[in-house]
């Protein structure tokens, strides 16, 4: 290494001490030499883990080792690419006629699991992989948008696990978290925190994110960069998937700039492809034609190529179509015009999802890193069948009580995927997802648990596409990690003890595809459940309202039968027996109980009844935008937001109050002289405008809503300084709002309105906000109405 002043700064320095020293000593000898280096240069630390020695001077006294964790030479780095709700034969690689070249690319360098196994649903498939810990053992039974109280169902990673990042972090890894995280309740993403589960804390050094299910992709509404909420970039042709690649590859290159010896863990969870289907036009149309054949014709070509591609052995059956989908020659005309049109939405997503894998791949390749990393790529639950029998253009509509008519939705086919919709395909195209299996997202069926598991490390793998037909369970894959990168992890972490991880690594199968894995594992999901047992397994769909003890348990053997299409129950009481004792007996061990089969809308109505309503808030301007888990909880509730505002020219105008967007939302503006108020649920928009013009100076706003039955009947009306200047009679109150949060003074995020374009600042000053709600507790008259209407399945 070259010395002097290219060389390290401590060289340098102490060179120049030293020379200082030995001009002087020839007069002054050793001892005073000796002396005087002591007193200018910095003593040597001492060993690393141990105190400094504190002497009464400098000279006498020793600093503690401040280096960073020293990692060994040749660390990989790891990369986890988590795609959402993507089902098993999404992907080129498992037989679909979607492209996918650059997912394909690193199946074809690395290792193809055909047996991986989830949870059922995002954020508990996130949390066991983030922990290696079963989902109701770290505290996610189920989603993070509801803390039950109970141990298995906190909606809160459990503090008695570290996370990836937090363990590789620890032994020196540098750690960045993009995309998608889902793992905090949503009752703590406010400006008020906690904190204690945001990305930030619980290891990533830096978090570039969004909390929920999914987010808006052409205008999201709830980034953070680490925990300060930011607005993304106001450019054209934005687009999520792309931002998000975009701020992955500027880590890792600012990253291997500072410290290119040090390895890096990079958590990249695209929103991709969970609804809404939003994508660019291009990849939409590019599909064109290809779905028009139907569902039926897609999923027995895809098992064919599944098989060619042994996938799956040649005698694998295709499932029947699950419940509440029907045969494609069953349907009109119009029924699969608009139904071929949500699948070339959705095949577009996913091609734009590869192309930013693409992008990430070649970054890696360009700084050199590609061959030294450890990329996984998987699922996080089977193909989603929440976007009901007919589709829909507007996931909110059918969720909130008001599904969108065939007719209706045809309205749409020329924009069907770009801004201005926020579609979900109908549950036929699920079961094309999930080909071979049966069932969807949040069934234990393998339909819900069965995905894509691509392994990729070009300089540890000697294996190049090869597939793997060990199972795999998502737990598995955090000791996997550790294993490949030597890292220990602690027993206690911030003094805290640790429950001990539950996975098990499946490295061994990197170079040997005989190897052992894990041959047992329970599954449960709001009350759905099955358990394997090497090839043995028994699965339960359990119907919402009914009783636990009446579930009929089938048994498959999956050597035989890898599809699950010949129930073996009746033959084989006595295993049926024993594997439901086992399954009692993991989910007594791994906080299972209680079971709870509770509708999602049912759920969170209670959780915000018993948790987040709140009579009255204040609001005195300016605040910051408020995450919509956190906002005031006013649709379907009588209520009252008045303003104190002023118009000091009198042609001030602009956005006053607006929560949610055109998917789900309302908004208060001034335009053109008036007061407006809106209400819109695409493709449904209730509208207000006052009779008078809007005074100059100081004036007060009103806005009245009055329920006559909770919670869709109702009436709303404006006053300016108290007086009435109008009045409507909705014919159908908005239910919720979407995921743009609560803002004063603008529109930010997608717009509610398409009265005016962006967020539409107040040109005028909004001295003090009031909001006042009816939080009276729903009487059980309004609560079975309120079922009804809803067609809920409870």
């Amino acid at each position: 290494m070259k010395k002097g002043p290219s060389g390290s700064r401590r060289q340098f320095l102490g060179g120049v001490v030293a020379g200082a020293a030995g001009a002087t000593a020839v007069g002054a000898g050793v001892g005073v030499l000796r002396d005087k280096a002591r007193s200018l240069i910095t003593p040597k630390e001492v060993e690393v883990g141990k105190p400094a020695v504190v002497g009464a001077t400098f000279k006498d006294s020793r600093p503690a080792n401040t280096a960073r964790a020293k990692v060994r030479q040749g660390a990989p780095n790891v990369i986890a690419i988590v795609l959402d709700d993507v089902g098993f034969a999404d992907l080129g690689c498992y037989g679909s006629e979607i492209s996918t070249p650059n997912i394909d690319r690193l199946a074809k360098s690395g290792l193809q699991y055909t047996n991986f196994r989830t949870t059922a649903m995002c954020s508990p498939t996130r949390a066991s992989f983030l922990t290696g810990l079963n989902h109701h053992s770290v505290g996610m039974g189920w989603l993070a948008d509801v803390d039950s109280g109970y141990p298995g169902y906190r909606g809160d990673l459990s503090q008695e696990a570290t996370t990836l990042a937090e363990t590789l972090g620890e032994a020196g890894w540098n750690t960045f978290l993009v995309g998608k995280w889902h793992v905090n309740n949503s009752n703590t993403t406010s400006a008020n925190g906690p904190y204690t589960n945001w990305p930030t804390h619980r290891g990533f050094e830096r978090a570039y994110w969004f909390q929920g299910h999914s987010t808006d992709y052409f205008k999201p509404c709830e980034l953070f960069d680490g925990v300060a909420p930011i607005e993304p970039p106001d450019q054209p042709g934005y687009f999520v998937n792309d931002d998000l690649t975009d701020r992955a590859t500027t880590y890792l290159r600012t990253q291997k700039c500072l410290e290119p010896d040090r390895p890096f863990y990079l958590h990249l969870a695209y929103p991709g492809a969970h609804s809404p289907l939003q994508v660019p036009k291009a990849y939409r149309d590019a599909q064109k034609g290809r779905y028009d054949v139907g569902w039926d014709v897609i999923r027995a070509a895809r098992l064919k190529r599944q098989k060619a591609l042994g996938i799956l052995p040649e005698d694998t059956e295709l499932s029947p179509l699950s419940f509440s989908a029907h045969s494609w020659n069953s349907l009109s005309a119009d029924e699969q015009r608009i139904y071929a049109r949500y699948m070339e939405v959705y095949a577009g997503l996913v091609t734009n999802l590869d192309y930013n894998i693409g992008r990430l791949l070649d970054a890696l390749a360009e700084i050199g890193a590609l061959d030294n990393t450890l990329i996984m790529l998987f699922s996080d639950n089977g193909g989603s069948g929440e976007g009901t029998e007919t589709g829909t253009p507007n996931v909110f509509a059918p969720a909130f009580g008001r599904p969108v008519p065939v007719k209706e939705a045809l309205k749409f086919y020329d924009i069907m995927g770009e801004d201005g919709t926020f579609p979900h395909y109908p549950m036929g195209w699920a079961c094309a997802s999930n080909t071979p299996f049966k069932n969807y997202k949040q069934y234990t069926h393998l339909g819900g648990v069965a995905d894509p598991l691509l392994v990729s490390w070009p300089s540890g793998i000697a294996a190049k596409g090869q597939l793997r037909d060990n199972f795999v369970h998502v737990i598995d894959l955090y000791p996997t990690i550790l294993e490949v990168t030597q890292v220990k992890r602690s027993e206690v972490y911030r003094g805290i003890k640790l429950k001990p991880v539950e996975g098990q690594s499946i490295a061994p199968t990197f170079g040997n595809p005989k190897a052992p894995t894990r041959s047992e594992q329970y599954f449960e999901m709001t009350g759905q459940r099955a358990y394997i047992e090497n090839n043995w397994r028994l699965v339960t769909r359990h119907i919402r309202g009914t009783e636990f003890t009446d579930d009929q348990w089938e048994l498959y053997d999956l050597s035989k039968d890898p599809s699950e299409t010949h129930d073996l129950a009746a033959q084989h009481p006595d295993i049926v027996n024993r594997l439901k004792q086992k399954w009692v007996k993991a989910a007594e061990q791994y906080n299972v109980f209680p079971l709870d089969d509770r509708n999602l809308v049912i759920r969170l109505v209670q959780d915000r009844q018993a948790h987040a309503l709140k009579p009255h808030w204040e609001f005195f301007p300016p605040v910051e935008r408020i995450a919509h888990d956190m906002a005031p909880i006013v649709c379907g509730l009588s209520h009252t937001v008045t303003l104190d505002v002023e118009r000091p020219r009198g042609d001030e105008q602009g956005v006053l109050v607006a929560q949610g967007a055109k998917y789900a939302g309302w908004v208060l503006y001034l335009k053109d002289g008036q007061l407006h108020y809106e209400q819109s649920l695409v493709p449904w928009v209730e509208r207000m405008s006052s009779s008078v013009s809007v005074p100059q100076g100081k004036f007060k706003v009103k806005y009245v809503q009055e329920m006559t039955a909770r919670p869709f009947e109702g009436k709303g009306s404006l006053y300016i300084n108290d007086k009435k200047v109008a009045e409507h009679t909705y014919e159908r109150v908005l239910f919720s709002t979407g995921y743009d949060g609560f803002t004063i003074g603008a529109d930010l995020g997608n717009q509610v309105s398409s009265a005016y374009t962006g967020p539409n600042p107040f040109a005028g000053k909004i001295r003090h906000v009031t909001i006042d709600i009816d939080t009276t507790p729903t009487n059980p008259v309004e609560t079975y109405r309120f079922i009804k209407q809803m067609a809920l399945n409870v």
